[in-house]
C-alpha cells in the first residue's frame, strides 16, 4: 500500500472507529465558512465551537454601537488618520502656553470643543506628541552635529534605553530624535560587513572612535 493510501487508510479507520461518519466534501456548497468542530461520540455527530450567527453576541460593545450608529471608541492616542489643520496647531499652541505642559486632558477637551463638536478626536496624547514632535519652538530639526552624534552614543552607552533621560541632556531633541538617530547610526554602521554582526554596544564603541577622528581631523 502506497503512503497516500495508507494515510486515507488510516484517518477512514480513526473516524470509524467511532461510528462517525465522514462529510461528503462534495456535496457541500461553495460559499461555506469552516468552523472548528469537537466529535459527540453520544450521536455520532459533530458540534461546532461557535456558531458565526452568534458572534456578535460575544462583542457587546459592538451591537451597541452598530445599533445606536455610534462610531467606535478610538485608540488612545487619537485617530491618526485625521490630519491636523492650521488653526488646531495655533489654538494648540496657545493653549499649552496657557496650562503648560501638563494638563493635556484639558488641551484636548478645548480643542475637540472648538473644532470637532465636542466628539473625542484629539486625545491628551495626541496633542502631547504634537507638540514635542512638531510645534515646539525648541524643536531642533537640523542636521545632527558630530558633538551630537557622539554625545548620544555616550549617553545610550551610560543610560541603556532610558531615552527621556537622553533626550534631556541634549537640548532641542526629543526621544524620538535620539531613538530614531541611534538606530540610524547603528543601521548605517552596520552596511560594512565587517561591522554586520557585533552587537550595538561594540559598533557604537567604534563610532564614536571614528567619530572623534572626524571631527579632530575636520578641526585640525
Amino acid at each position: 500500500m502506497d503512503k497516500e493510501n495508507n494515510n486515507l487508510y488510516w484517518q477512514s479507520h480513526q473516524y470509524n472507529q467511532y461510528n462517525l461518519q465522514l462529510p461528503n466534501f462534495e456535496s457541500i456548497p461553495q460559499g461555506c465558512v469552516w468552523v472548528p468542530c469537537i466529535p459527540d461520540f453520544s450521536t455520532n455527530t459533530y458540534i461546532p465551537i461557535y456558531n458565526l450567527n452568534q458572534t456578535l453576541s460575544f462583542m457587546p460593545n459592538m451591537n451597541s454601537q452598530v445599533a445606536n450608529n455610534n462610531k467606535p471608541k478610538i485608540s488612545r492616542g487619537g485617530i491618526r488618520t485625521v490630519s491636523w489643520k492650521e488653526n488646531e496647531e495655533k489654538l494648540l499652541g496657545e493653549l499649552v502656553n496657557l496650562h503648560g505642559l501638563k494638563k493635556w486632558a484639558l488641551v484636548a477637551q478645548e480643542i475637540n470643543k472648538e473644532f470637532h463638536e465636542g466628539n473625542e478626536v484629539r486625545k491628551g496624547k495626541h496633542c502631547r506628541e504634537r507638540w514635542h514632535n512638531h510645534l515646539n519652538p525648541e524643536l531642533n530639526k537640523g542636521e545632527w552635529t558630530y558633538e551630537e552624534d557622539i554625545y548620544l552614543l555616550q549617553l545610550k552607552e551610560q543610560f541603556g534605553n532610558k531615552w527621556s533621560i537622553i533626550a534631556k541632556e541634549l537640548p532641542g531633541r526629543n526621544e524620538n530624535n535620539v531613538k530614531n538617530r541611534w538606530n540610524c547610526l547603528i543601521k548605517k554602521a552596520k552596511q560594512n560587513p565587517e561591522m554586520q554582526y557585533c552587537s550595538p554596544n561594540t559598533i557604537a564603541a567604534v563610532l564614536i572612535k571614528e567619530l572623534c577622528e572626524e571631527m579632530s581631523h575636520r578641526n585640525g
